[in-house]
């Protein structure tokens, strides 16, 4: 199997087009581009590839088995290309924790920091 991942994916460009997705937040998928845009997304091909909600609607749009797919979350995971939620929403905690320390000082809801912090940064 090792030897396997070590070839170019089938279909190349459809695979790297299939990492670029897998690795967008699944909460925008399948939303309208006019909420996309309200998140600041602006390009035309994440609009395409955002329109798509599911692993069936990626393999049917680019003519791509089911079983391909699998092979390619294998090699996903193996890559170490696969992240989890903690791994993408880490990355906005300074964002959050500005948010929430404004949304604090407002109204004193420490509560919503201390959630942020147990669920996002294993605290």
């Amino acid at each position: 199997m090792q030897e396997e991942f070590s070839k170019v994916p089938y279909k190349n460009q459809t695979y790297e087009t299939y990492v670029l997705w897998k690795s967008l937040p699944s909460f925008l998928k399948g939303q309208p581009q006019r909420a996309l845009e309200k998140f600041g997304i602006e390009e035309e091909s994440l609009f395409e590839l955002l329109s798509i909600k599911t692993q069936l609607e990626f393999s049917k749009k680019y003519s791509i088995d089911a079983s391909t797919l699998s092979d390619w979350n294998k090699r996903l995971e193996k890559d170490g290309l696969v992240t989890d939620i903690n791994s993408w929403a880490r990355k906005l905690t300074p964002n959050v924790i500005f948010a929430l320390y404004k949304n604090i000082i407002k109204s004193g809801r420490a509560h919503e920091v201390k959630a942020w912090f147990e669920i996002i940064e294993n605290n």
